[in-house]
């Protein structure tokens, strides 16, 4: 890599990190950090889900359902609310940015 590329590619983090999304979830990750137990069910519950959605492609919405009421009780907390969410709104703009940065490259992945 050249050193135009990482410098550029460090000046894009530093934006990233910037942005409002990113010390939206920093500052909920933080928050929920402070309770280690609470951390720790959140964790099982973002894992669980993250399963889920493989093994059904996401398309199982009683699988949905179930987890959901499964953890209904984790999931009525406020920061682990807040932090999920904000979780999601960085992970959607990581792959509108992803999608953005590879749109134009002539990838050869047809062997895919």
């Amino acid at each position: 890599m050249t050193e135009a590329v990482k410098a550029k590619a460090e000046e894009f983090k530093q934006v990233i990190l910037d942005s409002d999304e990113y010390r939206n979830y920093d500052m909920y990750r933080r928050l929920l950090s402070q309770t280690p137990e609470l951390k720790a069910k959140v964790n099982e519950f973002r894992a669980a889900n993250v399963n889920m959605q493989i093994n059904n492609n996401g398309e199982n919405r009683y699988a949905m359902q179930e987890l959901a009421e499964q953890y209904s009780d984790l999931l009525t907390n406020s920061v682990v609310r807040e932090f999920l969410n904000a979780e999601l709104i960085l992970c959607k703009m990581m792959q509108q940015i992803n999608v953005m940065l590879v749109a134009d490259l002539e990838l050869e992945l047809d062997f895919l």
